[in-house]
C-alpha cells in the first residue's frame, strides 16, 4: 500500500516527478536500450510478455512523432490459438544480481528548486525466450483495436524492483511515496508484423521510435463496481424455477478513450505449408549464463 497522511506524496505528483528523472535513472542503471515505464501508476501493465500497440487514428503526425503507445494486456490473454497452457511459464528466466539502487537530483520546477530522491530495493530482471514461427499465433478476432493494426510490440525483458520510495522536497516540506513490489521499472521489447487476420508475423526492425521518440497514453482509471441489485421476491403465481437471465460476456480488452473501429469476424489462421515447419522460425535472443549477467 502507498503511504497516506499529510506527508504522503500523491501518485499523480509522483508520476510527474518520475517523468523528470526516469530517462537518466533507467539509462544509468539498465543501459540505453531499456525503455522506462512511463507511469508508476500503470507499472503493472508493463509486465513480462505484455503487448503494446499504437493507438489507431488518421490524425497527421505532429513534429515527426508517432502515434502514442498503450499496453493492451498479456500475450496469453490476447491469443486465440497456438499457445499451449504453461508454455510461457517455462520460457522465462529471472536474474537477481542487481541489489539496491539510489538516485537523487535537484531540478528547477516552476521557478523553485525541487530535490527528488529515488530508492529502489531488490532490483532484478526477467527475460523470456520463446520460439515463434510466423503464423503460429493468432490474436482473438473480438479485440476492438485489432482492425487495421499492422504491428505490435512484445515485452521480452523487464527490469523490476522489490519496492521503491520516491521523496520530493520543496523548501522545508518533504513528501514521500512508497510502493510495494515487484514493480516493473523498465523494459526491452521486440516488434512483430501483424497479418490481416490477426496472425503474428515475422520480427520487424525496432527503429528509432523507442525509446527516444515514444509517446504514451495513460490507462483510464477503473470505475468503482456498481452495488449489487437487491433480490426481489417472485410475484404471486410465477414459478421460482424460471431461468435467470444470463450474465453478459466479459468484454475484450479495450484501449483508452477514443473512437475505435468495430471488430470484424476474422477467418481462422491458414494451415501451415508443407515442408520444414521451422524454416522460418525465429526466437527471442538467447540468454547468457547467470554468472555473465550479474551486472547487465
Amino acid at each position: 500500500m502507498a503511504d497516506s497522511g499529510p506527508s504522503a506524496l500523491e501518485i499523480g505528483e509522483a508520476d510527474a516527478n518520475w517523468a523528470l528523472i526516469r530517462d537518466k535513472v533507467v539509462e544509468e542503471r539498465f543501459g540505453p536500450v531499456a525503455v522506462p515505464v512511463p507511469f508508476l501508476e500503470d507499472a503493472a501493465a508493463y509486465d513480462l510478455l505484455s503487448v503494446l500497440v499504437r493507438k489507431p487514428g488518421r490524425a497527421r503526425r505532429l513534429l515527426g512523432r508517432a502515434r502514442p503507445l498503450v499496453p493492451v494486456g498479456a500475450l496469453a490473454q490476447l491469443v486465440q490459438q497456438g499457445l499451449e497452457p504453461g508454455a510461457l511459464a517455462c520460457c522465462t528466466r529471472e536474474y537477481r544480481a542487481r541489489g539496491e539502487a539510489h538516485y537523487e537530483e535537484t531540478r528547477l520546477v516552476a521557478g523553485a528548486p525541487c530535490h527528488i530522491q529515488l530508492q529502489l530495493a531488490s532490483v532484478h530482471k526477467k527475460v523470456a525466450f520463446l520460439a515463434l514461427r510466423p503464423g503460429q499465433l493468432a490474436l482473438r478476432p473480438d479485440l476492438p483495436w485489432l482492425r487495421g493494426l499492422r504491428s505490435l510490440y512484445l515485452l521480452h525483458e523487464v527490469f523490476y524492483c522489490g519496492g521503491l520510495a520516491l521523496a520530493v522536497r520543496r523548501g522545508q516540506c518533504q513528501r514521500t511515496l512508497r510502493l510495494p513490489g515487484p514493480r516493473p521499472l523498465a523494459f526491452c521489447c521486440l516488434k512483430f508484423a501483424l497479418g490481416p487476420r490477426g496472425l503474428l508475423g515475422p520480427q520487424k526492425p525496432l527503429g528509432p521510435a523507442l525509446p527516444a521518440r515514444a509517446a504514451w497514453l495513460k490507462l483510464p482509471v477503473p470505475e468503482p463496481p456498481a452495488p449489487p441489485a437487491e433480490s426481489k421476491s417472485s410475484p404471486e403465481g410465477q414459478s421460482p424455477f424460471l431461468r435467470t437471465p444470463k450474465r453478459p460476456a466479459t468484454p475484450a480488452p479495450s484501449l483508452p478513450s477514443g473512437k475505435w473501429p468495430f471488430a470484424r469476424r476474422r477467418a481462422q489462421p491458414a494451415a501451415p505449408r508443407r515442408g520444414d515447419p521451422d524454416r522460418h522460425a525465429m526466437s527471442l535472443p538467447l540468454l547468457p549464463s547467470t554468472e555473465s549477467d550479474s551486472d547487465g
